[in-house]
């Protein structure tokens, strides 16, 4: 009410939303009616949702959470109905404090600390300086005394409640000034983190590049960085990426952790992530009956029988063995590469030689004649069998990711 009556004299064209949760039993229809009679005494247009209380009790999130979630949804979408620019909510610095509070004890990160922002999309909250004694002053000032205060806001059930009614009492008993203290800090720890931000990013494009698998933290990161990178292109908290940062800074190479649904490997140069779908890869054979282009997983794969410039790596492959089968290479896979006077090696030994650690070792191909023998290996080198062969020849080249 107060931020409306601030906002009217103002000179603010202002639309009311109201959500009754019927969770209060006769105190929620007592308060709808209130708004009513408010948005008639000042001649405002009202859109109220109803919602049946059990509605918000079902499923896995908390009830605070899904309430929110559906009036947010519901007012965005008036925004849109209505076109109007801006919405407006009423949180004031006693709300701010007390929601810095709450992220302290939930134990987030310094970047989960980040309070209520005075503009979140098209949501803004001009009352955040303000406290709530001075709203309440400024109604009775205006004649508004009919003003509502919500009972479940005093229920202990709530960790929000919980902080307001027993932890800041406690706070004020230590300092008076408390809150303003509060308030102070993190006006400063903004300040600072811009400054850091601007620091991470800057090592961030020295020390992270984008795989198509994923992505890849190269060596030498500090751990605060390492951090906020996983947060900013993974999504993990510091918590989850402490045993990360152990493993990026002296685990073996090869060793790998499941997250979720990302898989981290530590490689030679670092650590690198992606998909745990693509740790895995279960990409079917591919059969190349000849010249052509083919994708193949992450693979793009070319054919041709043109003879490639100098400077290409394109594979040159007697044409009588073709049709050819691509598949991804299997542990026991041996090869008898060229140069080697025809003894085998097994490819779990050549991918290291090669450089060849995990998402790429475990993407890596081989191709397969019609009797079954591998005839080329990813990055290695063709079989003696076909080494000494005469042409014609088709010319088999790939990227990976591109």
């Amino acid at each position: 009410m107060a931020l409306t009556l601030l906002l009217l004299e103002n000179g603010y064209q202002v639309r009311l939303a109201y959500v009754n949760y019927n969770l209060r039993g006769s105190e929620s229809q007592e308060e709808e009616h209130s708004v009513h009679l408010f948005a008639e005494k000042y001649a405002l247009p009202l859109d109220v949702l109803r919602i049946e209380g059990p509605a918000l009790l079902s499923g896995s999130e908390s009830l605070q959470v899904k309430a929110r979630r559906l009036r947010y949804a519901w007012m965005e979408a008036l925004l849109d109905k209505y076109q109007i620019a801006w919405g407006v909510t009423a949180h004031t610095y006693e709300d701010l404090v007390e929601t810095l509070v709450y992220q302290m004890l939930r134990g987030g990160d310094l970047w989960a600390w980040k309070g209520i922002p005075s503009r979140r999309g098209r949501w803004l909250r001009p009352l955040l300086a303000s406290s709530r004694e001075e709203l309440i002053a400024f109604l009775r000032e205006k004649g508004a005394s009919s003003y509502r205060l919500d009972s479940s806001n005093y229920e202990p059930k709530y960790l929000r409640n919980i902080i307001r009614w027993r932890v800041w009492p406690a706070f004020r008993q230590v300092h008076p000034q408390a809150a303003q203290r509060l308030g102070e800090r993190y006006g400063l720890y903004k300040l600072q983190r811009r400054r850091l931000e601007k620091v991470y990013r800057r090592l961030s494009e020295r020390y992270v590049r984008k795989e198509p698998f994923g992505g890849h933290i190269r060596a030498g990161l500090g751990e605060d960085a390492f951090y906020w990178v996983l947060r900013e292109w993974v999504g993990l908290s510091w918590r989850q990426g402490r045993d990360l940062y152990l493993l990026y800074r002296g685990g073996r190479t090869g060793a790998f952790r499941r997250v979720g649904e990302v898989v981290f490997c530590r490689v030679p140069q670092g650590l690198e992530w992606g998909s745990a779908a693509l740790w895995e890869p279960a990409w079917p054979d591919l059969l190349i009956p000849g010249t052509g282009n083919f994708q193949w997983g992450l693979w793009k794969i070319r054919v041709t029988s043109e003879p490639p410039s100098a400077e290409s790596d394109a594979v040159p492959l007697p044409e009588k063995i073709f049709p050819v089968r691509l598949r991804l290479w299997r542990k026991g896979d041996r090869i008898r590469p060229e140069g080697l006077g025809g003894h085998s090696k097994k490819l779990s030994d050549v991918w290291p030689a090669v450089g060849l650690y995990g998402f790429r070792r475990w993407h890596a191909f081989v191709l397969e004649d019609n009797s079954g023998t591998l005839c080329y290996a990813a990055h290695y080198r063709r079989s003696w069998r076909i080494a000494g062969e005469s042409g014609p020849f088709l010319y088999f080249s790939y990227v990976y990711g591109e």
